[in-house]
């Protein structure tokens, strides 16, 4: 069995960047859809790119959700790309027949930040949007106020 849905979340100059990781299935679609509509009203990019490079499994909710949520960032003038499909995710979203989902914008080449960067948030230019540890700590760890 495969993890659960990973999502991290990376402010760049060219827009959000947004890594997925694990299962992007039935279960975990709203997930996906929740991150990208609170990126989109709160931080407003013209550009939001997902990287599925590390999801092991998609089916087809999964291709559903990506297609929604094309047409929900286009419908608030910004642009969807997916980059690095895995072999898995093209599979599946080209048994689903939506192979427009992984070609690049007609005219465009890609732009993105080299993998090592992206592993390291601390890097000037790549903000991890991610909160703070402290706030992930279990309650035994925290200092009692």
């Amino acid at each position: 069995m495969t993890a659960a849905l990973r999502l991290r979340l990376y402010s760049t100059a060219l827009g959000l960047y947004l890594t997925a990781g694990g299962r992007l299935d039935t279960a975990s679609a709203h997930r996906l859809t929740t991150t990208i509509d609170l990126a989109l009203r709160r931080l407003r990019p013209s550009r939001l790119v997902l990287d599925l490079r590390d999801v092991d499994h998609i089916d087809a909710a999964g291709v559903a959700t990506l297609i929604a949520c094309r047409r929900d960032v286009r419908a608030r003038g910004a642009e969807l790309r997916i980059t690095q499909p895995s072999a898995c995710v093209r599979a599946t979203v080209r048994a689903c027949g939506a192979d427009d989902l992984l070609a690049p914008a007609p005219g465009t080449r890609p732009q993105l930040p080299p993998a090592a960067a992206l592993r390291r948030s601390h890097r000037p230019g790549r903000h991890c949007l991610r909160p703070p540890r402290l706030g992930r700590l279990s309650l035994s760890r925290r200092p009692h106020r």
